[in-house]
C-alpha cells in the first residue's frame, strides 16, 4: 500500500472512531432529564443566621452578632460514581442578607436546575469563590443579570471579585458594648477553593431538594478545634500580598459546609 492510501486509510479509521465516540457520548446525554433544586442556607451553631443577634462565641462566649454573609461560588457539580460530573451552575452569588430581606432572618436562596441528567450521584463538587478563568474578568465584561455583573462585588485594587463577605461585630471584653467591627472580604486566585462532599445525591422526579448549608460558627473553628482569634484578627487586610486571615476562612469553609438531601 502507497504511503498515501495509507494516510487515507488512517484518516478514515480516525474519524470513523471520533464518529463513533461522539455517538456514544450523545447517547449518554439522551436519559430521562428533570428539574432540580438546591437550597442553599446559612446558620450558626445549628441554627438559621439571623441578623443582629447576640451569638456566644468561642471559650469565653463573647457576644457576637453579624449583618452581612454573601458569597461567590463556582463550577457547582454533581459527581458520579465514575468520576464524571453534570455541572449545575458556573457560577451563583447568594447574599443572604439583603436589603429587600423580609425579616432579620437569613435568607434561604432555593435554585432550580433545569435538564438535570436523573440518576444517583455521589456527590457534589463546589468552587468557594469565582474561579481563576471568571476572577481575570471584571463587571463590565458580563451582563446586567449575570452574577458576575455587580459592581459592589469586584476589588478594583485586586482585580478579584470578593469571594465571600462576613461582617459583623463583637463585644470583646463583654462590658455590654461592642468594640470590634468585624470585616471579613476574602479575594484573589490565591484564595480559591474546591471541595467534595461525598454523599448520596438522588436526581428523580419527586425526590426533595438537597440542602447545602453554611454554619458561619465553624468558619471560625480551626482544625484542631480551638476558636479562631477574631478579636486579634478582626478584618482581611487590603494588602493583595496579605491573604492570610482569608486563607483561614477559605480553608475553613469545607467544614463550615453540610450537605443533606
Amino acid at each position: 500500500m502507497s504511503p498515501t492510501m495509507q494516510k487515507q486509510t488512517f484518516l478514515i479509521a480516525f474519524l470513523a472512531a471520533a464518529l463513533l465516540f461522539s455517538a456514544c457520548h450523545e447517547h449518554d446525554n439522551d436519559g430521562p432529564k428533570t428539574n432540580f433544586t438546591v437550597n442553599f442556607s446559612a446558620s450558626f451553631s445549628g441554627e438559621r443566621l439571623t441578623k443582629y443577634k447576640d451569638y456566644p462565641f468561642g471559650a469565653n462566649q463573647i457576644p457576637l452578632q453579624f449583618n452581612l454573609f454573601s458569597t461567590y461560588l463556582s463550577d457547582i457539580e454533581l459527581v458520579s460514581a465514575d468520576g464524571s460530573t453534570h455541572r449545575l451552575a458556573e457560577v451563583e452569588y447568594l447574599n443572604f442578607n439583603p436589603d429587600n430581606a423580609p425579616s432579620d432572618l437569613s435568607v434561604i436562596r432555593d435554585i432550580t436546575y433545569t435538564n438535570v441528567p436523573e440518576g444517583d450521584y455521589t456527590g457534589i463538587r463546589i468552587g468557594y469563590g469565582v474561579k481563576a478563568a471568571l476572577n481575570a474578568k471584571n463587571p463590565a465584561d458580563f451582563a446586567n443579570n449575570h452574577p458576575l455583573a455587580l459592581e459592589g462585588e469586584y476589588w478594583n485594587g485586586w482585580d478579584s471579585y470578593i469571594f465571600t463577605k462576613v461582617e459583623g461585630k463583637t463585644d470583646s471584653d463583654k462590658n455590654g458594648s461592642y468594640d470590634i467591627a468585624l470585616l471579613y472580604h476574602c479575594g484573589s486566585d490565591a484564595v480559591y477553593k474546591v471541595y467534595t462532599f461525598n454523599t448520596p445525591v438522588h436526581v428523580h422526579a419527586g425526590e426533595p431538594a438537597l440542602n447545602v448549608n453554611f454554619d458561619l460558627e465553624k468558619l471560625f473553628i480551626m482544625d484542631d478545634g480551638s476558636y479562631y482569634d477574631i478579636v486579634t484578627n478582626f478584618y482581611t487586610s487590603n494588602d493583595p500580598a496579605d491573604v492570610s486571615v482569608a486563607q483561614v476562612l477559605m480553608h475553613n469553609f469545607e467544614k463550615a459546609t453540610s450537605v443533606t438531601q
